[in-house]
Parts: structure tokens; C-alpha cells; sequence
């Protein structure tokens, strides 16, 4: 039952923005798939929209060139006009571009395609004026295709060679910021040029794998306009000196000082290609050939005199490289003062994370190797146990801590230490005079041992916060603060919360205690009080490491503040800059998954399973998977974490899902057996959204208030008002209004959290309390006015839901109106897809509605046991009628009737489908 518009049959959503929706289609005359691009919903009645997508396709049917996605036609169809475009198999050069730049021989060959594609688009009047990494693919052929025209400009075509006054016009800013040329952001005018510099921009991305402008609101664009971009081979050692000099070109912020046309691009690159271009890159000197054989003769002789005279004086190996990784061992504590067991490691960890060069392999990964060799994952790391920790781990060293006293005095110690071996790489020794110095001894030894095991001075320089600021300046607040992370990796999170709570108590200036505990009361489903305390440790950042400023700046700005742009532009900033740690790849991927952009979502889960092996990452990956329905490969993730001994119970919780969504009741029960324990609040909750899926609502009213006082005390106020709220939605969308307005009611008596605010408002508001849902969202609208996903689907699916309720007959337009703001975020939610496809119904669009309801059957894996994810056959079933395909709405209806077939007999929406499939009888 998939939608179709003319003859081709739609398949999947596969991309979304503010010019266009995406599919992937199936060309039922031509048998093959495409893609098939349409407005966002609710730019339909939006003629000036219109025009402009018109625009764009008579201007795309031009361009045929084998660099510019073809395309293959235009229509329209109801009202709904459509573009279809090739579909280009491969990577995005984004996604490419995750692990790391590109050899100079690959970019030279995209840079000319590249060029050539533009310099076709020209040819016609094209500016494309939105070039960047995503929007340009390369295929398994390494073909570039430059895609999404959806903001060109078409002026009148001339000489590429000679721009003149009536090729530019003025227009207003648009384009993505780090590659917007700077006439573009002063809403200057703008032509071929233009899109020159966004050129430069991708190419100098490619040698470098980040924008030559880093940064984010004022700060970006100040940098766009004013400054120069930091020197490609700076990044990039091996780039060649033709090449740079060509980005360089391109990036001028004159345009007259720029390549004038794509063409000149396109001869200048092409002929890096040449080996004479090649040859002239290799730097040369011209001896007689007796000086050569005597030159020689003296580089070797030099090097092995080098060579033995190092060898003589250190006896040890070579420092560690920037691909290597270390473990940290527990210091060897002979004070007999327990104040350092445990405290020493965590203050050194803490000064070594925040080096670039050094990568300390992490605690999660160091218990996942103990459990292999039979070790308890709590054994202390002594340093014999660290060494073999090491070599399982395929580690270069370990580093190795002691502290004594001598009188008033201690005397740290560190040395780290080849574990292949046992060569002594380097040590360091320093005396901190009373017991109040200790840590500012050890913050002293840890920057001297990171020169001496290879970090550059200048990166040793950078990177090298106090041990006041990157901790604390007391002992006892570390030693609680050491604890609490002990217990937060045992998930004892009551017990984490009363040491990092000591943490702060002793020191009200411990930055990262504030992060930790905000991040574990988030974790007991405390959201706002953690927030409090992100926001604490945000205020405080200014006392923190490098690192641990983008640690805590993606937390304030993805949890309290909830803005995903800026979250991501910290993670993206903090990948660049530890390109090896393990956290970047794991909050790209929340960000990505928030914003519903699951292909990019998987990407970074991959990177994380490299990086770090352990089962949470495992368990996100086959999470990822299912979400885009490869549901084999969520299955083959789960044997691959079981053959390596990462198995979790969220790893069994995500094969549950699989088995819901493949109808696999044994699967079902098999997997709830092996998630081993979980709490009877968890346990509980998942049986309720089930049996709401199948509509037994008494059972699934019964199992939420028994959900509601199995609730530890500490949240049970807070978590019973969510769940309340939560069930509002389901009873409101079957018609049991008047419970509904009850539930709504009674959570926002017990809390005014922000979830359960958006789930009470919009259970009340589709029961019809459409004054009390518009109060909320205005107060939401207040509260949260940065949240990216309250302002762009939250609040428009209230105002839609209040509009459907109003009672006139443009009721359903607002609606659709209104969502039309979800499109960037579209897959990020499904409620309002589904309110979309009943604003659709209810404007008597049957072909939109189909196409909305198809989205959510399209994406099982995503939905699982959401009550939407049954509702929908009944709408689809509705859609199909109303279109005057009866054949096609009696199976929507059979399928509906058969998956709530045990369902209660008195839900009013089970009712009123019974009667509308009789009369089609």
C-alpha cells in the first residue's frame, strides 16, 4: 500500500529541507527507481513557491552534464507539483569526509569534476549558491554529482570568462553559513563567482576534512569577512603547494581577485594531474655524481652514528605517536593515607584528556577487557594487571603513578612504560611540599611527561589548564568526585548522586562534579533539576580544560537549552580538535537522531564502535540499524557484541523491538527473558505501550498506574507526571476525550517539566481544550526558546492539532500550515506526520494523506509499538476510500481490524472503523 504520484510509486523518504521533500520512487513505465522531490507540506498553497520550484526545474532540465544530477521530469498531480531527478547511488562527500581528508590524487580528480559541473551550470545562468560537502555525492565509480539547486539564482548566460553587470543580481542572504561567500553575507550582489569561493570552500574540506571557517553565530561570519583561513598545509602536511594555491584563489574575499569563471578552475586543477605538475612538487638539488655517491655516503654514516649514539644515552624506546594509546594504571600508594587511592588517577586522567596527542584508553573499555580475563571489572589496575590490560588491548604503554612522603613532603612519580616490551619510555618526578600542594605537583609531572613522550610544545602549551581549573583544588572534593564516577559506571546512580553532591559541597567551584551529577539526574528521569546543574557547571566553564568545555558545552546546549545546531557545531569542533576521542562520534549521533537524520546517525554510531568497543556503543549501533529497518544488521551487530563479550540489556531490549516490529512473539519473549533484571518500572512500561499498540486500553490504563507507584520515591512525582501526560496523548487519539483532559490534568498538577507540558497540551488539545494546549505552548514557546525540536515540531504540532480543533473549514489549511516548519526536522517525531495526514483527510486531500500515513509504515523500525504506528492503518484505510480506491481501503480496514482484534469494544475510534467497513461491504 505505497503511495504514488503519475507512475512512480513511492518508496521511501530519503531526504527533507525547507525547498523540498525527497523520496525514493519507483518509475513504474521505465522500471527503475528515482528520486522524486516535491514542496514541503504546506508550501503547496504557497504560489510564490511554487513558481520558484517551477523555475527550478525548467532550469535543471537544462543542464545536461554528466556533474549535475539529471533530470529525468516535471509534474504535477492534485495540486501537488513534483521533480524527478536521477537517484545517485553512493556517499555524500560529507559522509566521506568523516574519516578524515582525502589523498591529493582524489581530490584533484573531484575538484575538476567539480569545477566542470559548475562551469555547465553557468553556461545556462546557474548559480547554485548552496555548494557544500552535502550537497554534492560521489558514486562507487568515484562520478561527482552536484545536487540541490532548490536556492539558484538563473540570470542571463554570457561569457563564463566575462561577468558583466547584467549577470548579477541582488539577492537576499541564503546558502549555509561556513561556506557562504562574503558578498553573500552582506547581501551584496552575487554570480559565478559565488559559487567560486563556496568551491574553494569544499575543496580546501577535502584536503583538510573542516571548513576553513570554524566557528559559529558572530564570531563565524566575522571570520568569513575579515580574517584569512588558516593555511591548508598547515593541517595537512602533504598537500601540495599547486593545490593550496589554489584554494587560495578561490577563497579571496574580492571576488575580482578570484577565479573568474569555473573553467579557469577547471584548467588549473586538471593540471595537477600532469606529471610535470607532479614532479615540480618534489624539491631537488643538483650535485656532480661523485658529490651524490659522497653525499650519500655521508647520510648514511651520519644516521647510524645518530642512531647508536641515541641508543647509547637512552637505552629506551621511541616516544609514543599520535596513533597510539595508553592505559592508566592506579597509583602505588605508600603514605598510608587512603586520601590518594584513587583520587591520583582520576586527577592525573583528568590532566592527560585534555592533551590531543595522548589517547588514554577509557574506563568502559578497560573493564570490558578485565571481564575477558576473568577478572572482577573493579580489580585494581596495578600496574602488572595495566601492562596486561595493554597488550590485550593492542595499547602502546602504560602509565604508571606512585606517590610517598618524606616528613611533610611527597614525592610523586610517573613512568610510562612500553608493555610490548617493558622499555622505559619516560619519567617524571616531582615534590610537592605539604599535602595541600599534591595536586598541583601532579598537574606539574603529567605536563612534563607529555613532552616527553612526543607532544608538541605548542599543542603541551595549548592545551595545559591548571589542575584547579580542569578539578579542584581539594583533595577530599576529588576523592568524592572519583567515587561518584566509580559508582555512575556501576549504574548505582543513588550513590553516584550522594558523592558528587560531597563533590560540590567541599568545592562549590567543581565545574565537572556540577556536569556529573546534572548528566546522572537526567539518567533517574530528574531532567529538570539535571538541567540546573548543566547549567551550573556551564557557568563555570571558564574552570575547565578544553576538552571538558566542549564536554560541557554540548550538554547545555543539547540538554538545557536544547539547540541541535549548536550542539553540533561543539561536537563537530571537538571532533577536529580530538580526533580520537571517544565522545564526538557518540553525541554526533544523538544530534543526528534527535534531528531525525538517521543515515548520518549510523555514520557516527560506526565511528564510535571503532573508536570504542564497548556494549554501550554496540547496543546504539543495533539501534541504529533498526531505526532504518536493516533489521538483519541490527541482528548481526548483536551476535558481533555476544562473540565479543559486550552483550547488555539494552542489546536485548533492541532485539525485542526487532522482534515487535518482525511479529515475532517468541523473539519477543526470548528477548525479555535475557534482558536480565530490569527495573519493574521499565518492565511495566513496555508492557502498557504494547497492549495500547493492540488497543487493550483497560489493561494498558491498569499497567501505567501501576508503572506510576512503582517509581522510586526521589522521581516518583516527576515520572509519574510524564507518564500521565503520555497516556492523555493515547486516550485523546482513540477519542476517550473526557480521560484524556483527566490525565492532562492531573500531570500538570504533580509537574511542569517540559515533557510533560508538550504531552498534556497536546492530549488536550485534540480533546478539544484547545485554550488550556495554547497556554502551554506559549508557555513552552517561552521557557524553551532556543529548543530546536519544541520551536520547529513541537509548538507547530500543537498550534495544527488547536487548528484542526477549531470547527471552521480552514482549520485544516492552518493545520498543514503550520507543519510545514517540521520539514528540516521531519523524521524526527511522528506524531505530527500523523496529524499532517489527518489535516490532509479533513481537507478532503486523500493522495497527501497516503503519502503522510505511508511515511509512518515506511519506517516500522522507528515507530515499534507506538499506538500511531496502528492508528495509521485505520487512516490509511480512510485516505484509500476517499480517493475512490475501495480495493485498497478494505485491506487498510482488514489490516486495522485484524491487529485489534482482542482490542476493547468500547474504544470510540474501534467503533466508528467497524461502521465505516460495513458500508464498504
Amino acid at each position: 500500500m505505497q503511495a504514488v504520484l503519475s507512475h512512480y510509486r513511492i518508496l521511501e523518504q530519503i531526504g527533507a529541507g525547507g525547498m523540498g521533500v525527497v523520496y525514493r520512487a519507483h518509475d513504474e513505465h521505465l522500471d527503475c527507481d528515482v528520486a522524486l522531490k516535491v514542496l514541503p507540506p504546506g508550501k503547496l498553497a504557497d504560489e510564490a513557491a511554487r513558481k520558484r520550484f517551477r523555475k527550478e526545474a525548467l532550469a535543471l532540465s537544462k543542464l545536461n552534464h554528466p556533474n549535475i544530477a539529471v533530470v529525468h521530469d516535471f509534474d504535477t498531480q492534485d495540486g501537488t507539483d513534483f521533480l524527478v531527478e536521477e537517484l545517485i547511488p553512493g556517499l555524500s562527500l560529507s559522509q566521506m569526509l568523516i574519516s578524515g581528508p582525502l589523498p591529493e590524487r582524489e581530490i584533484v580528480n573531484l575538484g575538476s569534476q567539480l569545477a566542470e559541473g559548475l562551469q555547465a551550470a553557468h553556461q545556462q545562468g546557474v548559480i547554485h549558491r548552496d555548494l557544500k560537502p552535502a550537497n554534492i555525492r560521489v558514486t562507487p565509480d568515484a562520478r561527482l554529482k552536484i545536487l540541490d539547486f532548490g536556492l539558484a539564482s538563473i540570470v542571463q548566460p554570457s561569457s563564463p570568462t566575462a561577468l558583466t553587470a547584467s549577470e548579477t543580481q541582488t539577492l537576499s542572504i541564503a546558502g549555509t553559513l561556513p561556506y557562504m561567500a562574503p558578498e553573500q553575507l552582506l547581501a551584496e550582489k552575487v554570480d559565478f563567482r559565488t559559487d567560486i569561493w563556496a568551491a574553494g570552500c569544499v575543496l580546501y574540506e577535502m584536503a583538510t576534512s573542516r571548513p576553513p571557517f570554524l566557528g559559529y553565530g558572530p564570531a563565524l561570519i566575522d571570520a568569513i569577512l575579515r580574517q584569512p583561513a588558516p593555511a591548508a598545509s598547515k593541517l595537512n602536511s602533504r598537500l601540495s603547494p599547486g593545490l593550496e594555491a589554489i584554494i587560495l584563489k578561490c577563497l579571496d574575499k574580492n571576488p575580482e581577485n578570484r577565479y573568474q569563471s569555473a573553467k579557469e578552475l577547471a584548467v588549473d586543477v586538471r593540471r595537477l594531474l600532469t606529471p610535470s605538475a607532479v614532479a615540480r612538487q618534489i624539491p631537488r638539488r643538483r650535485f656532480g655524481a661523485g658529490k651524490t655517491i659522497l653525499l650519500a655516503a655521508a647520510l648514511i654514516v651520519g644516521a647510524v652514528l645518530a642512531g647508536a649514539g641515541y641508543f647509547l644515552l637512552h637505552r629506551s624506546s621511541a616516544p609514543l605517536t599520535n596513533k597510539d594509546t595508553v592505559v592508566l594504571a592506579e597509583f602505588v600508594n605508600s603514605t598510608g593515607d587512603p586520601i590518594f587511592d584513587g583520587t591520583l588517577r582520576q586527577g592525573l586522567s583528568s590532566q592527560l584528556e585534555q592533551s590531543p596527542f595522548l589517547s588514554l584508553l577509557s574506563d568502559q573499555r578497560i573493564a570490558a577487557t578485565l571481564s575477558l580475563m576473568a577478572q572482577s571489572k573493579d580489580a585494581q589496575l596495578t600496574p602488572q594487571l595495566a601492562s596486561q590490560v595493554c597488550q590485550r588491548t593492542a595499547s602502546a604503554a602504560t602509565i604508571e603513578g606512585s606517590i610517598s612522603s618524606l616528613g611533610s613532603q611527597y614525592v610523586l612519580g610517573l613512568r610510562a612504560v612500553n608493555c610490548r616490551n617493558g622499555d622505559l619510555l619516560a619519567q617524571e618526578q616531582v615534590t610537592a611540599n605539604g599535602k595541600e600542594h599534591v595536586l598541583n605537583a601532579l598537574g606539574e609531572a603529567a605536563t612534563k611527561m607529555r613532552k616527553k613522550l612526543g607532544e608538541s610544545l605548542a599543542s603541551v602549551q595549548k592545551y595545559d589548564a591548571p589542575p584547579d581549573s580542569i578539578t579542584t583544588s581539594s583533595l577530599e572534593a576529588l576523592q568524592a568526585y572519583s567515587l561518584g564516577v566509580k559508582a555512575r559506571r556501576k549504574v548505582d546512580y543513588p550513590v553516584a548522586i550522594s558523592f558528587y553532591q560531597r563533590a560540590i559541597t567541599l568545592d562549590p567551584s567543581f565545574a565537572m562534579a556540577y556536569a556529573h551529577l546534572g548528566v546522572v539526574y537526567r539518567q533517574v528521569g530528574l531532567t529538570e533539576r539535571g538541567d540546573e546543574d548543566v547549567r551550573k557547571a556551564y557557568e563555570l566553564r571558564d574552570r575547565l580544560s578544553e576538552r571538558e568545555k566542549f564536554d560541557v558545552g554540548f550538554m547545555y546546549e543539547y540538554w538545557a537549552i536544547g539547540d541541535l545546531e549548536a550542539a553540533r557545531r561543539i561536537c563537530e569542533m571537538w571532533e577536529q580538535t580530538y580526533r580520537r576521542d571517544m565522545l564526538p562520534p557518540l553525541y554526533l549521533a544523538f544530534i543526528y537522531g534527535t534531528m531525525g537524520e538517521y543515515e548520518k546517525e549510523l555514520a557516527w554510531y560506526q565511528e564510535a564502535v571503532r573508536r570504542y568497543e564497548s556494549a554501550i556503543a554496540y547496543g546504539d549501533l543495533a539501534n541504529s540499524y533498526l531505526n532504518l529497518n536493516r533489521l538483519d544488521e541490527a541482528k548481526a551487530t548483536a551476535r558481533e557484541a555476544k562473540a565479543r563479550q559486550l552483550d547488555s540489556p539494552f542489546m536485548h531490549s533492541v532485539l525485542y523491538d526487532v522482534a515487535f516490529v518482525e511479529h515475532d512473539a517468541a523473539g519477543m519473549e526470548r528477548e525479555a527473558a535475557a534482558m536480565g533484571s530490569p527495573s519493574e518500572e521499565g518492565t511495566l512500561l513496555l508492557e502498557s505501550n504494547n497492549a495500547a499498540f493492540f488497543g487493550q486500553f483497560a489493561k494498558a490504563r491498569e499497567l501505567i498506574r501501576r508503572t506510576i507507584n512503582s517509581a522510586e520515591p526521589a522521581d516518583r512525582k516527576e515520572n509519574a507526571a510524564r507518564y500521565q501526560a503520555v497516556f492523555a496523548v493515547r486516550e485523546a487519539l482513540v477519542g476517550n476525550v473526557v480521560m484524556a483532559k483527566q490525565q492532562a490534568k492531573a500531570a500538570l498538577a504533580l509537574s511542569n517539566d517540559m515533557n510533560v507540558e508538550i504531552f498534556s497540551a497536546l492530549g488536550l488539545g485534540m480533546s478539544g481544550d484547545t485554550a488550556q494546549a495554547t497556554r502551554l505552548a506559549a508557555d513552552l514557546a517561552e521557557r524553551y526558546p532556543k529548543n530546536t525540536i519544541i520551536q520547529s515540531i513541537t509548538l507547530p504540532t500543537i498550534h495544527a492539532v488547536v487548528a484542526l480543533q477549531g470547527g471552521t473549514t480552514k482549520g485544516p489549511d492552518k493545520a498543514i500550515e503550520a507543519l510545514a516548519a517540521c520539514a528540516p526536522y521531519e523524521l524526527s517525531d511522528f506524531l505530527h506526520i500523523y496529524i499532517r495526514g489527518t489535516a490532509y483527510l479533513d481537507a478532503r486531500q486523500p493522495l497527501s494523506a497516503v503519502i503522510e500515513f505511508q511515511k509512518i509504515l515506511d519506517h516500522q523500525g522507528l515507530v515499534r509499538n507506538m499506538t500511531i504506528g496502528a492508528l495509521t492503518r485505520l487512516q490509511l484505510a480512510r485516505a484509500y476510500t476517499m480517493s475512490g480506491d475501495t480495493a485498497k481501503g478494505k485491506a487498510a480496514y482488514q489490516d486495522f481490524l485484524t491487529l485489534w482484534k482482542d482490542a476493547d469494544p468500547d474504544i470510540p475510534i474501534l467503533k466508528q472503523a467497524k461502521v465505516e467497513y460495513a458500508k464498504l461491504q
